[in-house]
């Protein structure tokens, strides 16, 4: 019996905020800033500084020169760079990540991370709570004894928070790791053995200035779960320590302007939606994006249809084999529209494709733990670097394009007129059940 009425209350919650009647977060009409100083921004073109006027404003995090940025999609490879970090440590290690599996890869983590903290290395770790399995919290706790500190986010707010914790919304979904107060990662990977040996994912790897914001993003959640703890360290001299980055093997960009753009469901001010539509409307010649998991705000959506309209090459990478099943069906949800608007869809075939990245204009890169869609964008607290610089980005849009040819098939309007009618309706449900935040 108290099964069956904990059943019946989750789906009434659940329906209530699929439909938005549960929450309707308001979308900030966010006046953009007129840049009359032209010295302001000196690593963003003249076009750009607007945006980055916008996002200072929304966030009080302005644009950082200066910096060495190396992007990380290949799981194996991100895997061992990180590690390498992580043995070199010699001060501090700070991660802030969504999950932390102690699987095979993540048990390697734990390990380096006990003998880091015997060292006397100041560990600190922040996991969202609902996000982790029992089983791994407890084996993480036993860090513990080692000096390391473990905090859990749970900030229940809306009534969906308090009935099933697996479905709630306020969730701490960024993924930022610090070492030495010098080296910041950020991105779609979770500590997990798929983010790193089987799933298409992207990260950043950055070294400067950027860092100090990356860090004071990190100290809004230590300030929410933790406040009795001393701030973290950072370095002094990071334009130095961008300068002496070294990684022989990979591809570094040197002297790069880099913003973090934290967001956060304490306030209204949507810096990633306003980023994200930003970018659309004032693309000329293209926008290619990686998405798993949508729907977006109707605002976005129609933002992606406009500028494909107005004859901007708008380019979508999305999963076929998506890891959270419904995400499927509401992807396909929105096919026919964009398309028929001129917008490009690709799925990606093989491993689940789970990266939050996006290039414009051979000049402006995004990559962060901001999914396109209402979660992201309204409800859950996420993080996301936008890179100004010409290089990295055309960099990130080579690589694009070779995944169009190599790991997709392209899904056109032919395509979608041929699904069977039970797959149209499987759509059609989930696109009604989810509705629009606007």
């Amino acid at each position: 019996m108290m099964k069956r009425k904990t059943l019946i209350i989750t789906l009434l919650a659940g329906s209530l905020f699929l439909t938005g009647c549960g929450y309707r977060a308001p979308l900030y009409q966010s006046y953009i800033p007129e840049v009359k100083d032209t010295t302001m921004y000196p690593g963003v073109r003249p076009a750009y500084k607007e945006l980055a006027a916008l996002l200072e404003k929304d966030t009080q995090m302005g644009p950082t020169q200066g910096n060495s940025v190396t992007l990380l999609p290949e799981g194996p490879i991100k895997w061992n760079v990180l590690k390498e970090d992580l043995e070199y440590a010699d001060k501090s290690i700070y991660i802030d990540h969504y999950r932390f599996c102690t699987d095979s890869a993540g048990i390697i983590v734990e390990d380096i991370l006990r003998e880091k903290a015997r060292e006397g290395v100041d560990v600190r770790i922040i996991l969202d709570k609902p996000a982790n399995k029992k089983e791994h919290l407890q084996e993480l706790a036993t860090l513990k004894k080692d000096g390391v500190e473990l905090d859990l986010f749970r900030r229940p707010v809306m009534l969906l928070d308090h009935v099933g914790a697996n479905l709630a919304t306020h969730r701490d979904h960024r993924k930022i790791l610090l070492i030495d107060g010098q080296i910041g990662y950020l991105g779609g990977r979770n500590i997990q053995y798929e983010y790193f040996f089987d799933w298409r994912d992207a990260d950043l790897r950055i070294v400067g200035p950027a860092v100090a914001d990356l860090a004071a993003v990190y100290m809004e959640n230590q300030e929410r779960v933790a406040p009795q703890l001393k701030p973290i360290y950072v370095e002094k001299d990071l334009e130095k320590a961008a300068q002496m980055d070294n990684l022989p093997e990979l591809k570094q960009f040197t002297d790069v302007t880099v913003q973090i753009i934290p967001d956060s469901p304490d306030d209204k001010v949507l810096p990633l939606r306003n980023g994200f539509e930003w970018a659309l409307y004032s693309a000329k010649k293209y926008f290619w994006f990686y998405n798993p998991y949508t729907p977006p705000p109707a605002s976005t959506l129609q933002a992606l249809k406009d500028a494909a309209i107005r004859g901007v090459d708008v380019r979508w990478i999305v999963p076929d084999n998506n890891d959270v099943e419904i995400m499927k069906g509401m992807g396909e949800s929105m096919y026919k529209d964009l398309l028929e608007a001129g917008v490009r869809i690709y799925e990606w075939l093989g491993p689940v494709m789970h990266a939050k990245q996006f290039m414009m204009d051979d000049y402006l890169l995004g990559v962060g733990s901001a999914n396109m869609d209402n979660l992201s964008f309204f409800l859950n607290y996420e993080v996301m670097a936008l890179v100004y610089d010409e290089r990295t980005t055309l960099h990130a849009a080579q690589t694009f394009a070779a995944e169009l040819e190599k790991n997709c098939v392209e899904i056109t309007l032919e395509d979608v007129r041929k699904w069977n009618v039970f797959r149209k309706l499987r759509n059609w449900v989930v696109r009604f059940l989810a509705g629009y935040m606007t």
